[in-house]
């Protein structure tokens, strides 16, 4: 090896040699040192094409680069910006790993379909020609919390010619409207999906701008996401769109109810509406009727019930469609109320209604404090009046809407409960509830017990209590995960109602699971007796007790 080391050098040095003194009378030693960098250049590229890289089949390599740049995703409508970003600078990484990924790349339109509004003209202009006819994804980001100053906008005109092969249009950034407004009024007969922001500081007549400039006809468009404007209501396109989403700031209007109702393709719509409120003064009697026949998500935030009404009364939709309705404030009325149990369940449907409706009271640390209620493919975010006075509307909405799905069995979830989480559990004492399970960190489990357990606030003592006015009495299964818990709260749990429980002929819980729990006190063999002897099934899964040193 040294031998072949020896022969190489020598070799090398007499080839430099010979370069340097052609080279030098013009240069000096700067000439040298660009011959050096040359040769260099030209001996990593040959060593780069016997790497094994260099030598797999052309189609497995498209696979790798296109794994790693996420190319499949460029186009999703829901791929976040910050993620579209990164696709740059992934690419920009990759071509830095070596000549040979650099000369790939760069002669791939396939990876260059991302391109950034923010890229100075020159660049653009280059990024778009490497594109070739690849379908263009459009995009600018809001970035001006890092920049000092307002960006200055770029060139559309590079782009005019490339606008027919545009598939995506992706912008959070209001500045650059002056800019979109010269490319939205171009021919687009590929595109696909149109997620635009318009600035709420500019008001209706920005809404009216950017309306009319999407007035044109655009045949393949499937996926629009709205932020602080509204189409128009009479154009072709709407008939074509498959994902509608209205960001905040939204308002609910006639127009809006007049754009859904021509959206008859729709498969998923969804709508953030602000607390303004329904302020029309059409008469409700006119107000359309919107017919999705075809809808399979619908996820509707609303801060004012009101608006729930002028919509949700008016949608027809598929009852096997998946729909939330998120509303920030706690209905008041119980006219109210009733949309809400139109949205679970609409009367009249001839099917049959959901069973096992599920109960999650939110692992939160403030007021007012949120309830998930889900019955089937619907669920309805509400929250709980932080106020004691009115703590009975809101058994009175639970109320409503067990009544109209014929007082199912309900399942309740817990995480950490706490005080908060404790009190709103024992509002529900006589509800029919038939399970809960509540994930209980340290020093959690007695809020639980202490809800369930007795009629009074404080944790059950063993003294056995009245023959009346029991709480959960419908409750048969109680799920206990990640407690620390003397074993021996469990059987007193249930033998103080036990007296009650004889003398009225009544039965009460039947199974309790213990799941990943450290237990301490009583044995667990103990525990699993004692509850058998009063009909009691007790499962541990995955419990422990300390380890004793």
């Amino acid at each position: 090896m040294k031998a072949l080391t020896d022969t190489l050098t020598d070799r090398v040095d007499a080839f430099l040699k010979e370069s340097f003194s052609v080279e030098r009378r013009d240069g000096g030693d700067e000439a040298e040192i660009a011959i050096c960098e040359a040769i260099e250049v030209i001996i990593r590229r040959r060593r780069n094409k016997r790497l094994v890289h260099s030598r797999l089949p052309a189609d497995i390599i498209h696979c790798v680069f296109s794994l790693a740049l996420d190319l499949d995703r460029i186009h999703e409508p829901d791929l976040p910006l910050d993620v579209l970003e990164d696709h740059r600078k992934q690419l920009f990484r990759m071509r830095c790993v070596s000549a040979a990924w650099n000369e790939f790349l760069v002669s791939g339109p396939r990876y260059w379909p991302a391109v950034n509004l923010r890229t100075p003209s020159d660049i653009l202009k280059t990024h778009l020609q490497r594109a070739e006819e690849a379908p263009l994804c459009i995009y600018s980001i809001n970035r001006t919390e890092r920049r000092r100053g307002s960006p200055p906008l770029p060139d559309e005109l590079p782009l005019l010619a490339f606008m027919p092969q545009v598939r995506t249009i992706r912008s959070n950034n209001d500045e650059f409207l002056p800019v979109w407004k010269g490319l939205l009024q171009c021919d687009m007969p590929t595109l696909e999906t149109l997620d635009l922001t318009a600035s709420v500081d500019w008001g209706d007549l920005l809404d009216e701008l950017v309306a009319e400039w999407l007035s044109g006809n655009l045949p393949m468009v499937r996926n629009v996401i709205a932020r602080g404007w509204q189409p128009l209501s009479n154009v072709a396109w709407l008939a074509n769109l498959r994902s509608l989403v209205f960001r905040r700031p939204t308002r609910l209007d006639v127009n809006l109810l007049r754009i859904l109702g021509q959206c008859s393709n729709l498969s998923r719509l969804r709508i953030e509406v602000d607390g303004t409120g329904w302020n029309d003064e059409e008469p409700e009697d006119s107000l359309p009727n919107i017919s999705l026949p075809n809808l399979r998500k619908l996820e509707l935030e609303f801060d004012v019930l009101q608006d729930v009404r002028h919509l949700v009364r008016r949608l027809d939709i598929p009852q096997s469609a998946q729909g939330s309705l998120n509303i920030t404030y706690a209905p008041q009325s119980e006219e109210a109320v009733e949309d809400l149990a139109h949205f679970i369940f609409p009367e009249g449907t001839g099917s049959k209604p959901p069973t096992n409706p599920l109960l999650q009271i939110h692992n939160l640390t403030r007021q007012p404090l949120p309830v998930t209620y889900t019955a089937g493919t619907r669920s309805i975010t509400f929250a709980v009046p932080d106020r004691t006075e009115e703590w009975d509307l809101f058994e009175n909405i639970l109320v409503v809407l067990q009544n109209r799905l014929n007082n199912p069995p309900l399942h309740v979830h817990l995480d950490s409960p706490t005080d908060l989480q404790a009190g709103t559990l024992r509002r529900l004492g006589n509800l029919n509830v038939q399970l809960i399970r509540a994930k209980c960190s340290a020093g959690f489990l007695d809020n639980i017990i202490a809800a369930i357990g007795s009629r009074h606030e404080n944790l059950p003592s063993g003294t056995v209590e009245g023959d009346h006015n029991w709480p959960f009495e419908s409750l048969r299964e109680l799920i206990l995960e990640r407690a620390d818990l003397s074993l021996g709260q469990i059987p007193r749990l249930v033998g103080i109602r036990r007296r009650y429980l004889k003398t009225s002929s009544k039965e009460w819980l039947k199974r309790i699971t213990l799941v990943d729990c450290n237990l301490r006190g009583m044995s667990l063999l103990t525990a699993t007796q004692q509850l058998a002897g009063i009909e009691v099934t007790l499962v541990a899964e995955g419990c422990r007790y300390p380890s004793k040193n």
